[in-house]
């Protein structure tokens, strides 16, 4: 996972200075071959006689890479079989990599088309917005090599295949479509789950199966005679001889399976670079109530418990169905997929089994004619929060979460790992202790600019967030998002704050259910001076960003912190380094919270 990742944000970072690209290189050079890691890109199931490969005038974008760090663009154009070339490549024995985007576009980087916007993997987690709209697929088809003299080979696992579902209404009644599926009869399939690359042969592998991709399609009409175009990208697969492709969609509310059954000889490649054309038309349609309503109550499920059972409650004026989304069946069960007028459902959260980076998220669709409920559910030691996965606890011993969110945890210095005891909710300075534990560093401190990764205290696969992520939770002093709860109104063993969200949202929170927030307790902080424990009645949180203002009069630079004083009307909260707003000594110990590392296989 390591390697493949690295591919992805090599691509992606090479693909961010395209735009500073001219037009691509024709003037100087020698032939250059490429081959895309596909021996056949064809897809064929005959039933609808789809037979999709690379044609004759196919081009790709190549941006190379080269040792000294510069980037050239280059037209690669389809020759035999999988091979594409270039007449003038600048020096190809110093090409680093090769980014190979496709389809080619002369802006090198916008490659808007007749699908839209061509699709990465696992783009399938947003609706389809209107009839024929393709806007929701973001980012080109890419794929990566590193040049290893004579013709090198592109491994193209990153690009995606694209399925052009044709929904055609041959009907005289329009139909409403809600969602599209794919699937196939062969559990091993890896449509929208994760790949590794086995780093000795550099064969992409599945580390995660799922044998279904899911389009949600937001209310769009195809009208009585018409054809609706549906968009669906997914990992490449192949299907042996005899197996079953099925499109399923959900129209006025019922679900309508259209098989379609492998019948070449050959397997069925849904190759990387490829669309696919598949049909389903629709003759009658079974009218439904379009007055039929369902709710549930609770919507959002955040529950800090590492398992258990919880009630749903539906409200409905007639039948209703509830569907978990795809891949989350191993860590999430309900107990009834179906019922009439208002009833229960049960939602099983199964025991936490990754340790401290278990990142759960999912949905449970309701549905009832044409409206629909959907469920959200958070569970695991994190809470996605905007674009961000927050932890649900602060940093207990370096590299653990404490026990639970109730537990302030330790505290830490700036850039340092080294985890100093918290004394909440005692205050040393009335016991009469005049130094804090033994080895404490004190006085001023003016570096370093960045918090160190191997001096991060946060469990592998998380990190001390920055002052602008710290802002997106908490707000500004105008829009501040959170609420101060005493244990009485929040169930929580401490007073803290719950944030994340508007200040009504949060305060309205609690233990039993954080509605997406999550909650910070008091922890008080450790002097820079003498390391005493102090500010028992404090909610704090470290930013791993030093302020661009000097310091104290004492020669301590500043870095970015919140202090929530006893009240959700007294604080202080970091705004952006360019408003050079700064408090907290860098020697200062205060609570840490992490964020998730997107760069880590969890994320």
């Amino acid at each position: 996972m390591k390697r493949s990742i690295f591919i992805l944000a090599a691509a992606m970072a090479a693909a961010c200075q395209m735009e500073t690209l001219e037009s691509p290189q024709t003037t100087e050079g020698e032939p250059f071959s490429i081959r895309t890691s596909f021996q056949s890109t064809r897809t064929t199931l005959d039933t609808d006689g789809w037979k999709v490969s690379w044609d004759e005038d196919d081009a790709l974008s190549v941006i190379a890479v080269y040792t000294d760090g510069t980037v050239r663009s280059y037209r690669f154009d389809k020759g035999d079989g999988d091979t594409f070339s270039c007449p003038k490549v600048y020096s190809p024995e110093e090409i680093e990599a090769l980014n190979v985007f496709y389809p080619y576009d002369e802006n090198q980087y916008a490659m808007d088309g007749d699908y839209g916007r061509a699709g990465m993997s696992f783009g399938t987690g947003v609706q389809q917005a209107a009839v024929n709209d393709a806007s929701h697929i973001n980012g080109p088809l890419y794929g990566y090599t590193e040049p290893d003299g004579g013709t090198g080979q592109v491994t193209m696992h990153h690009a995606s295949t694209l399925f052009d579902i044709q929904v055609v209404n041959s009907s005289d009644k329009d139909i409403l479509i809600t969602e599209v599926k794919i699937s196939t009869q062969d559990g091993d399939k890896n449509m929208t789950g994760w790949f590794k690359v086995n780093p000795e042969t550099g064969d992409v592998e599945p580390a995660s199966a799922y044998k279904e991709a899911t389009l949600p399609v937001n209310e769009v009409t195809v009208s009585a005679g018409q054809t609706g175009h549906f968009y669906i990208t997914t990992a490449p697969f192949e299907l042996a001889r005899g197996k079953t492709f099925t499109v399923t969609v959900t129209a006025n509310g019922i679900k309508y399976e259209f098989d379609k059954n492998v019948e070449s000889d050959e397997t069925g490649k849904f190759a990387a670079g490829t669309v696919n054309h598949v049909r389903a038309e629709f003759s009658e349609v079974q009218e439904v109530d379009p007055n039929l309503t369902v709710s549930i109550e609770p919507s959002y499920l955040a529950p800090v418990a590492e398992s258990g059972e919880f009630t749903i409650n539906v409200t409905s004026t007639g039948d209703w169905t509830a569907v978990p989304e795809t891949g989350i069946d191993d860590w999430l069960e309900i107990d009834v997929a179906s019922g009439s007028g208002n009833g229960t459902v049960t939602v099983t959260l199964k025991e936490l089994v990754g340790g401290d980076s278990d990142v759960r998220t999912g949905k449970v669709t309701f549905r009832a004619g044409v409206n629909s409920a959907v469920l959200t559910v958070q569970h695991g030691y994190a809470q996605q929060i905007g674009n961000l996965v927050w932890a649900k606890a602060n940093v207990g011993e370096s590299g653990r979460f404490a026990s639970s969110p109730d537990d302030p945890g330790m505290l830490y210095q700036y850039a340092s790992n080294v985890a100093w005891t918290n004394n909440y909710p005692d205050d040393d300075y009335s016991n009469g202790i005049t130094s804090g534990p033994e080895g404490y560093p004190t006085g001023a401190k003016n570096s370093p600019q960045t918090w160190p990764e191997d001096q991060d205290p946060c469990p592998e696969g998380w990190r001390v967030p920055t002052a602008d992520e710290v802002t997106a939770l908490m707000g500004t002093d105008t829009d501040n998002k959170f609420g101060w709860l005493e244990p009485s109104a929040s169930g929580f063993g401490a007073p803290g704050v719950t944030c994340g969200l508007a200040k009504e949202t949060a305060k309205a929170a609690t233990k039993d259910n954080m509605a997406g927030c999550i909650f910070l307790p008091c922890s008080g902080n450790r002097a820079w001076k003498n390391g005493l424990y102090q500010n028992p009645t404090h909610v704090t949180i470290q930013s791993s960003t030093i302020a661009n203002v000097a310091g104290n009069n004492d020669g301590n630079a500043y870095r970015y912190v919140v202090k929530i004083m006893g009240s959700d009307t007294n604080f202080a909260l970091p705004s952006s380094p360019e408003n050079k707003w700064g408090y907290g000594e860098l020697n200062m110990a205060y609570s840490v919270r992490c964020v998730a590392d997107n760069q880590t296989e969890e994320q």
